[in-house]
């Protein structure tokens, strides 16, 4: 991937091209689409592109600091707080100066993104060349340079199989660290029954949560960021799929959790909802409540913040055709199946496969990214 770094400049000068139409609402969020590259374009070409785009950016206040460009995609590179002070249009000629450039050098049809948000060409989303369902396999270049996220991760074995087989990989390519709890972890690491996270979430246990940046089952490439965790994840394990003939139980732990969630606006905290079994007494409970955990007028509907989020996994494992993830940067949540148990299981075993961990990594990552987006608003 190559790189064009430039230093700011104040005067406001457009490349030619670059005016309004009819692009002031055509970007949306995670979209990295399938795009045509002609492929025959050599060194030269790309050089005087690159030019170009730099004698471009030193000509706008936009406050763009880096363009990379990775064959057919420009990822537009700037403060967080430049971005957010972008008006509509202004992404608009930014990435319709971007394309036109990419055009005239012979690099058709290209996307533009801006590290978190995409803007795509004629308002008409692209789908992936990740999925075939069209998930958006997210930004390459998140968070912004040089910044570190931290996470950890309360699990146990399907979590540590699900970090192992991808997801702690993934999650480092996009410039996050994770730092996680397992069995044997203070008093409370064998503790992850639905019933146990009142126990978790209060201001005796979460102040070590946050603190806790080494690992217990992860294996990172790249170091913590500074400070604490922002990102709290947390699953309970395949058993706690079986609810039983009634989810009043678990609706009322969910729900007494989202009082010390508004206390705590700082922090992000990501429910997984438990993997599905083989066998389940009462599947279609089980697939109520999930529902009800993602449904946006289910469990935090009457939630005012923008700090809780739900991952579908038991969803995700139920089936192929089941999904919860990105498609053309909007969150679908799919239930193309009827199956309620396990789709995914090792040789008989109600752990995951890889298979299954690993589609569940690919769909969730995108997720993640996309609802950090909203809580860093």
């Amino acid at each position: 991937m190559k790189r064009i770094m430039v230093v700011f400049a104040f005067c406001f000068v457009l490349f030619t091209g670059c005016g309004l139409g009819n692009e002031a609402d055509i970007y949306g969020d995670e979209t990295a689409g399938e795009t045509y590259v002609d492929e025959t374009q050599d060194d030269a070409a790309q050089e005087d592109m690159f030019s170009t785009i730099n004698d471009w950016i030193l000509g706008t206040d936009y406050g763009v600091i880096a363009v990379d460009f990775d064959g057919n995609t420009f990822y537009v590179e700037m403060p967080k707080e430049k971005r957010a002070e972008l008006a509509d249009y202004e992404r608009s000629d930014i990435g319709k100066a971007l394309r036109d450039i990419g055009n005239t050098f012979g690099f058709a049809d290209c996307e533009v993104m801006f590290a978190d948000k995409a803007i795509v060409a004629d308002g008409e989303a692209v789908g992936s060349e990740n999925s075939e369902a069209g998930q958006s396999p997210g930004t390459a270049d998140f968070p912004q340079a040089g910044e570190r996220i931290n996470l950890i991760f309360i699990h146990h074995s399907v979590g540590e199989n699900w970090l192992n087989d991808g997801l702690c990989e993934m999650l480092n390519e996009k410039g996050i660290h994770v730092a996680d709890t397992y069995y044997g972890w203070s008093d409370m690491g064998d503790h992850t029954d639905t019933e146990d996270w009142p126990n978790w979430f209060n201001d005796r246990v979460m102040p070590s949560v946050y603190s806790k940046i080494d690992t217990e089952t992860a294996h990172n490439t790249i170091g913590a960021g500074s400070g604490e965790n922002t990102v709290i994840m947390f699953k309970s394990c395949f058993p706690n799929s079986d609810v039983g003939n009634s989810i009043d139980d678990e609706k009322a732990i969910y729900e007494s959790l989202l009082e010390y969630f508004s206390q705590h606006p700082n922090k992000m905290f990501v429910l997984i909802t438990p993997p599905p079994k083989q066998h389940i007494s009462h599947p279609k409970k089980t697939r109520e409540l999930a529902d009800y955990l993602v449904d946006k007028n289910g469990w935090l509907e009457n939630y005012a913040g923008n700090n809780v989020y739900v991952f579908d996994l038991y969803n995700v494992l139920t089936s192929p055709d089941n999904h919860h993830m990105l498609v053309n940067g909007v969150e679908e949540h799919i239930v193309a199946s009827p199956n309620n148990t396990l789709y995914y299981d090792s040789g008989g075993d109600d752990h995951p496969s890889a298979q299954g961990n690993i589609k569940a990594a690919e769909e969730f990552v995108p997720l993640l990214l996309y609802w950090y987006d909203q809580f860093s608003q």
